[in-house]
C-alpha cells in the first residue's frame, strides 16, 4: 500500500525529480510506503534529489557500498543524489518519506553532520518524529498558502532534530573526552597515542572502539573535520591557498592540496571556482 504526493499543479512538472537551485529547500515527492517486495531504483544514477525515509514499523536490509545494512522501526535512512538505492525483501514494513532538494539541502546536510551519504541514523521510534512527517506529508499535499516555505521549514527541523540525535550520542560516546579534544584541536598536530591515553585505551583498542563509533579511523575522522573548514574559508571568504592550508594545520600548502584533492576530487582553486556564491 502506498500513497505518493505531489503538488497537484504544475510546478511537478517542474520540480519532480530534478535539482532546483531556485528554492533553499524544495519538496519533490512525500508519503508513506508500505515495503513487502524487494525494490530497486530503475534509473542506473537514481534520482537527481536527495532522499530522506523513516521506518515507523519493521525493518527493512539495505545494499550500501556493497555491503548489508539492517534500518529498524525508528531509524532515519538518508540516500545523495544520483545514487542508486534498494531494498531487500522483509516482511511488510512501513516508512515514511521525503524526496528534497534545493539550492541550499547539500550546505544545510554538511552543516548539520551529514557529510557522508547515504548513512542509517539509529534511533528509537518517536511519535512526535511521526507527527512531524505526517505535518511534512499533509501540509505538502493540501498544497495552501505557503505550502513550499513551510515544507521546508518542517523538513529543516526534522533534519535538525537527526542532528541533534547524533550529537547526543557522541556526547554520550565512551570516547567523549577524546572527541571533544579533536573538535577543540582539530586544526593543531594530535597525535592518536595521546588520545588513546586521554580514554585509558591502548592504541590499537582506540582505534577499533573509534572506527566502531564514528565509521573512520582517528585520522579519518581528524582529516574529514579539516577539509571541512577547508572548504568553508574557500567558499566563504578570500584566503589564499596558502592561509587556507596554515589554518587548517597543513604547514606544506602542496601538501594539502594533494590531500584535498585527494578526498575531494578536485583541487582547492577549482572546488572555489566551482562554488562561488
Amino acid at each position: 500500500m502506498a500513497k505518493i504526493l505531489r503538488f497537484n499543479d504544475d510546478r511537478n512538472l517542474i520540480f519532480n525529480n530534478k535539482k532546483s537551485d531556485e528554492f533553499p529547500l524544495l519538496i519533490n515527492t512525500s508519503g508513506y510506503y508500505e515495503a513487502a517486495l524487494p525494490f530497486e531504483t530503475y534509473n542506473s544514477i537514481g534520482r537527481d534529489d536527495y532522499y530522506l525515509m523513516y521506518i515507523t514499523n519493521g525493518q527493512l536490509s539495505f545494499e550500501i557500498d556493497d555491503s548489508l545494512h539492517i534500518a529498524k522501526c525508528g531509524d532515519f535512512v538518508i540516500f545523495p543524489p544520483n545514487h542508486k538505492y534498494k531494498y531487500e525483501g522483509a516482511p511488510p514494513a512501513y516508512y515514511l518519506y521525503v524526496h528534497f532538494t534545493g539550492s541550499y539541502a547539500d550546505r544545510f546536510l554538511k552543516e548539520c553532520g551529514f557529510n557522508n551519504l547515504p548513512c542509517i541514523i539509529s534511533n528509537e521510534f518517536s511519535v512526535e518524529m511521526q507527527n512531524k512527517f505526517n505535518k511534512l506529508i499533509d501540509t505538502f499535499l493540501y498544497n495552501e498558502t505557503l505550502a513550499i516555505q513551510r515544507c521546508a521549514s518542517i523538513l529543516q527541523e526534522i533534519i535538525l532534530d537527526m542532528a541533534r540525535i547524533e550529537l547526543d550520542k557522541a556526547n554520550n560516546s565512551p570516547l567523549k573526552a577524546s572527541l571533544k579534544y579533536i573538535h577543540s584541536f582539530y586544526t593543531t598536530k594530535i597525535d592518536v597515542p595521546y588520545l588513546a591515553k586521554m580514554e585509558n585505551l591502548s592504541v590499537s583498542r582506540y582505534g577499533t572502539v573509534f572506527k566502531r563509533i564514528t565509521g573512520k579511523s582517528p585520522n579519518e575522522y581528524i582529516i574529514d573535520l579539516r577539509l571541512q573548514l577547508a572548504k568553508s574559508l574557500l567558499e566563504n571568504t578570500k584566503m589564499s591557498i596558502r592561509q587556507i592550508s596554515e589554518k587548517i594545520g597543513y604547514t606544506d600548502q602542496y601538501f594539502f592540496s594533494r590531500l584535498f584533492k585527494k578526498y575531494s576530487g578536485v583541487s582547492p582553486q577549482k572546488y572555489r571556482k566551482d562554488n562561488l556564491l
